[in-house]
C-alpha cells in the first residue's frame, strides 16, 4: 500500500504547476518588506498587460507563487514610504518571465526604485489663501501648461504630485485667470519635495511696447533672470502694442527680428510704452561645419544645435540652427555685430521658435559679423555632455 501511495505522491507532483520565487528590495536596497502586487499572466509574450494574479510578499520581502507554463510580467508595484506616504518607490519593469515545465524558477531581485515626488504651496492674494483656483506645471519653453493641476482648498492650499521627477529640474506654477497669469518659480526634485506660494496680484498690469524694426517681430517675455520665454506675440513693424495680463515684477523682453535679436530689462507695471529698437542693417549668412571629438556612436543629433548669442544678450537660444548629422548649420541672416557661438545639448520647441540649452561648450568666444562667414568649430565631447 505504501508503494502505492508514494507512486500516487510522485504522479501529482510531476503535474504541479512550477513554483516561481523571488525577492522584493528597496531603493536602498534593503528588504522591500510585505507589499502586495500582481504578476501579469500574458496572452502573448508581446503583451504588456495581462489578466492579475496576486503576489504578496513576507516580511523579508520574498515570494511564492505557483504558475501554470506561460508567458508573464511583473505588474507596476507602488509602494508608498512610512515616514511620508506621498512619495513612493515603484517597479515598473517590462521584462519578460517565461515559465516552462520546470519545478521551480527563480526571479531573482525586484529593485524597487525611488519615483517622483511633490509640490504643496499656498495660493494667496493680498495675504489671504484664494479657495478653488487651479494650479498647474507650466513648461516655459513651450509657454503652456503641462495639464498637471490641483485646485486649491478652502484655506488656498495645493498638493501635487509629480511621479516622473528623476532628477534635479527647474519647476514653474502657475494660475491663469481671466484678467492674467501669475507664475511662481523653483526647482524640484527626486524624493526632496518642494513648497512653492503663488501670489496673485491685485492688479494685472499691461505690457506697452513701442516697436522699431525693419520686419515682423516676435516678441518674448521672461521673468528675470529666466532665459526661457513664457509668453510671445508676433508684432508687425513699427507696431504700438497694449498686451495685458502681467503680474507685476521685473522681466525680460527679448526681441527677435530678421537674425536680430535685443534684449530689454523691464519692470511692470509701467506709465510709458517700452522702446524696443532693432537696427535695419545688413544681415550675413553664417554656415559651416561643428566636429564634436569623443562623440558616442548613439548621441542624438536631434538634441543638438549651434547657439548665435549676442555679446549684449543674457537669452540664449533665440537665434539657433539645428546641427546636421553631417555636423552642417546655417543661419540665412544674422545682423552685423559681435556674437558668442556655442555648441548646444538641448531641446527645440519649434512652436516658439527657441532652444532650451541644457548644456553648452563655447566654440568661438568672439565672432565680429561683418560679412557672410563659413565656420569650422570643433568642441569636445566631454565639455559638452558632462
Amino acid at each position: 500500500m505504501r508503494p502505492l501511495l508514494l507512486a500516487l505522491l510522485l504522479a501529482s507532483s510531476a503535474f504541479a504547476d512550477p513554483e516561481v520565487i523571488g525577492q522584493v528590495f528597496d531603493s536602498d536596497g534593503k528588504d522591500g518588506g510585505v507589499i502586495d502586487f500582481a504578476i501579469l499572466k500574458l496572452k502573448n509574450p508581446d503583451d504588456l498587460d495581462g489578466d492579475p494574479i496576486a503576489v504578496k510578499t513576507d516580511r523579508t520581502g520574498r515570494f511564492s507563487v505557483r504558475l501554470a507554463p506561460g508567458a508573464y510580467r511583473i505588474g507596476d508595484i507602488r509602494k508608498p514610504l512610512e515616514r511620508d506616504k506621498r512619495l513612493f518607490e515603484t517597479c515598473l519593469t517590462r521584462d519578460l518571465i517565461e515559465i516552462g515545465h520546470d519545478a521551480m524558477y527563480d526571479l531573482g531581485p525586484v529593485r524597487l526604485e525611488k519615483a517622483g515626488t511633490y509640490v504643496t504651496g499656498v495660493v494667496k492674494r493680498a495675504g489671504k489663501g484664494v479657495p478653488g483656483v487651479d494650479v498647474a506645471v507650466f513648461d516655459a519653453g513651450a509657454g503652456s501648461a503641462t495639464g498637471v493641476k490641483a485646485t486649491t482648498d478652502a484655506a488656498g492650499k495645493y498638493e501635487l504630485q509629480m511621479p516622473e521627477v528623476r532628477g534635479p529640474q527647474p519647476l514653474v506654477m502657475t494660475v491663469a485667470e481671466k484678467e492674467g497669469q501669475a507664475f511662481a518659480r523653483g526647482s524640484v526634485d527626486l524624493w526632496k519635495p518642494a513648497t512653492l506660494d503663488i501670489e496673485l496680484p491685485a492688479a494685472y498690469s499691461e505690457l506697452m511696447v513701442d516697436l522699431t524694426a525693419p520686419g515682423e517681430t516676435w516678441v518674448y517675455f521672461h521673468p528675470k533672470g529666466d532665459p526661457a520665454p513664457y509668453v510671445m506675440h508676433k508684432l508687425k513693424a513699427g507696431a504700438k502694442a497694449s498686451i495685458p495680463g502681467f503680474a507685476p515684477g521685473a522681466c525680460t523682453l527679448t526681441a527677435i527680428c530678421d537674425g536680430a535679436q535685443v534684449d530689454l530689462e523691464v519692470t511692470l507695471p509701467a506709465a510709458a510704452p517700452f522702446a524696443i529698437a532693432i537696427p535695419a542693417g545688413p544681415r550675413h549668412k553664417v554656415d559651416g561645419k561643428a566636429a564634436i571629438s569623443g562623440a558616442p556612436a548613439d548621441l542624438d543629433r536631434a538634441t543638438l544645435a549651434v547657439i548665435a548669442k549676442p555679446s549684449a544678450s543674457t537669452s540664449p537660444g533665440y537665434l539657433w540652427s539645428p546641427l546636421a548629422r553631417d555636423g552642417s548649420f546655417s543661419f540665412p541672416g544674422l545682423a552685423a555685430g559681435k556674437y558668442e557661438i556655442s555648441v548646444a545639448v538641448g531641446k527645440r520647441f519649434e512652436s516658439m521658435r527657441w532652444f532650451e540649452v541644457r548644456t553648452s561648450t563655447v566654440a568661438m568666444g568672439v565672432l565680429d559679423l561683418g560679412a557672410p562667414r563659413t565656420l569650422d568649430l570643433s568642441v569636445r565631447a566631454a565639455d559638452l555632455l558632462k
